[in-house]
Parts: structure tokens; C-alpha cells; sequence
């Protein structure tokens, strides 16, 4: 299961070779045979080698990535693991590994200001799309600009209207979401049921799971091969969409809404406000897309204002009676909020 590949994320910084007498540093090339290996074995093998574990970043996909520094020859791995098991190894930049040689994030520092990046790069060369950090100073700046911004929930600010600055915003949003794969997308004191851990799991045995664990099935439909249930828990109002496929649970997650999501988790008449939607996670796509996962939430555009730069659209969902202000900058989502109210919210 996915939650095995965390397994291979524990390891510290200050993790040191496990044999007394040094060895040289060998590059991904002479390190083939631990492809295949599960995440400890390999850990084991690298730290044999001289590796010590810099850092690790996950991807909403599933794949985690580990970058591995051995000092004796200025040599920087990049560590690549897919459900639970090495997929492959290659040889990375310094700047990954936290040091800098003459290398793109050296200038990169001197093009953007140490005020901005500080010593080092925050995004890694595996959050672009060719697994490359760009050799052009400018992009690779304006990438880590974009980076820093999506990461950290910041307002979408492309004003040099670049395009690194767009990728690199896509790739921090990413990155935030899978940093908080463990989170119900819920504030407060109620207790929340996890589900997670049951991806991967026999059907028979993970729906009984389900059920000790307080959700109900409300709703169940066929597409292809796939059967979908969904699942609710009143208790902590968790509406789950569990896709079923091969005899095994394949996907579960909290969709936050449903029609038949509500009240005391019956099929039956509607009892009580329906659970609010999600709307944070549309920021950083592109207008378009993050209207389409609205409109399938429930919301509807009731307003809309502006002009080709800068436009709003008002976005009402009457069964949760939220009333959402979505601002899209240059054709991309850069804020969304509930504002409660609106002439056309009705």
C-alpha cells in the first residue's frame, strides 16, 4: 500500500556511513543493483556505500523522491521509489544535495537575491517536468519564485507573466498537497475517521473496515471495470468516494459532497444541511480546470466581472448555501473565497 512508501522517508540528515573505513563515492551508474529494492533495504545499501539522507519531497502520484550526498566525492544521487520499492536511480545536481559548485542555483542565487532563495533552492530538480533544473538563471528564479509561492498557499504574483514562474507555482501546489495527503481538509475538535491506510486492500475485508470504522454506503455505481461507492460517516460529516477495481479497494478519498451525503447516513430523505464543499485546492489551476472541479461540487457561476487580465467569477452551491469569489489572474485561479453573501447567491 501507498502508506509503505513513507516507510523509506525516515531517515535524518545526519544519518553517517555504517562501516569504519571511508569508501568512495559512487554515481548512480555503479549503484543499478539496488533498483528493486524495498525503501530499507536500499537505505541500508546506500549508507554502506558512504550516502548520507539530505532530504526527501512527494508527489501527489505517489512517487517519492530522496536525495543521498556522499562527501568523498562531491557526489549527489537522486533516489527514486514507487509503492514501497525503488524505481531508479540517477545522478543529481549539487544544489539538490544542498551545495553549490559552479551550479545553476549558485546563479540563480545571484540573479533573484539571497533574500529570496537564501542559500539554497527549495524545489528539487524532480519538480520540474524533465527531472532538470533549468540551465537558463532567469527561469530557474522565476521557477523557484512560482515554487515558493504554490507551496506555501501564496496569492498567484506572476508579474513578469513568465512561464517558469507558472510551472514552478503548479509544481508547489502540488507539492502542498501532498505534503498534506494525511489532513481531512478540516478544522476544529471533532474526531475524523482515517481511511487512507486502506488503499490496496481486499474489497470484502476494507468495506468491513470501513464499516467498523462508522462510514455506511449510501450510494454505489458501475463505470467500466471500476465500481464506485460512496460512503458516509455523520458523525464527522466524511463523504468518501471508494473506487473498487481488481478485487481491491483502489482509491478512497473525501469528496466532501454528495447528494446522498447527509443526515443519519440513510438513502432516505434528505435530513440536515448537506456537508459544505471543498474550494482551496483550485488555486493554482488554470481557470478553466478550476471551474470545472467546482461545477462538479455543486457550484454554479451566478456573476461573473472584468476584463482579459484580471476577472471574478461568483460561484453558489444553494445545498451548503456557500458563496465563493473565485479571482482568476492571466488564466489561472490566484485567490478563492467564501464571501457568504451575494445579490445572485440565492
Amino acid at each position: 500500500m501507498k502508506a509503505r512508501v513513507t516507510k523509506f522517508l525516515i531517515a535524518t540528515a545526519a544519518t553517517t556511513a555504517l562501516v569504519a573505513t571511508p569508501v568512495l563515492a559512487e554515481k548512480a551508474s555503479q549503484l543499478v543493483d539496488i533498483n528493486g529494492m524495498r525503501g530499507s533495504s536500499a537505505e541500508s545499501a546506500l549508507q554502506q556505500r558512504g550516502f548520507s539522507h539530505v532530504s526527501t519531497n512527494k508527489k501527489s502520484s505517489g512517487y517519492v523522491y530522496s536525495y543521498w550526498w556522499n562527501g568523498g566525492d562531491d557526489d549527489c544521487v537522486q533516489v527514486e521509489v514507487y509503492n514501497g520499492r525503488v524505481e531508479s536511480i540517477t545522478d543529481a545536481t549539487d544544489q539538490d544535495c544542498g551545495h553549490h559548485k559552479g551550479s545553476a542555483g549558485a546563479a540563480v542565487g545571484a540573479v533573484a537575491g539571497a533574500a529570496l532563495l537564501g542559500a539554497l533552492l527549495s524545489h528539487k530538480s524532480s519538480h520540474h517536468d524533465d527531472n532538470q533544473h533549468s540551465a537558463d538563471a532567469k527561469a530557474e528564479a522565476d521557477y523557484e519564485r512560482g515554487y515558493t509561492d504554490g507551496l506555501h498557499n501564496a496569492a498567484y504574483h506572476n508579474y513578469d507573466r513568465s512561464n517558469s514562474y507558472s510551472d514552478g507555482y503548479q509544481a508547489g501546489v502540488d507539492q502542498r498537497e501532498a505534503n498534506l495527503s494525511h489532513h481531512q481538509r478540516r478544522g476544529g475538535y471533532a474526531q475524523v475517521a482515517q481511511f487512507k491506510d486502506l488503499e490496496g486492500a481486499r474489497a470484502a475485508g476494507g468495506m468491513d473496515e470501513l464499516s467498523r470504522r462508522g462510514f455506511t454506503q449510501v450510494d454505489n455505481f458501475t463505470s467500466g471495470n471500476a465500481r464506485y461507492s460512496i460512503q458516509w460517516r455523520p458523525e464527522s460529516r466524511q463523504c468518501l468516494q471508494v473506487i473498487v477495481s481488481g478485487g481491491r479497494l483502489e482509491d478512497l478519498r473525501d469528496i466532501g459532497q454528495h447528494p446522498k451525503c447527509r443526515g443519519n447516513g440513510g438513502s432516505g430523505p434528505a435530513m440536515g444541511a448537506a456537508a459544505p464543499a471543498q474550494f482551496n485546492d483550485v488555486i493554482g489551476r488554470t481557470g478553466e480546470r478550476a471551474r470545472e472541479i467546482l461545477n462538479g461540487r455543486g457550484f454554479t457561476r451566478v456573476a461573473r466581472l472584468g476584463d482579459d487580465q484580471t476577472r471574478y467569477a461568483i460561484m453558489w452551491r444553494a445545498e451548503s448555501r456557500q458563496c465563493l469569489q473565485l479571482m482568476i489572474v492571466n488564466g489561472r485561479a490566484t485567490d478563492i473565497r467564501d464571501i457568504g453573501q451575494h445579490p445572485n447567491c440565492r
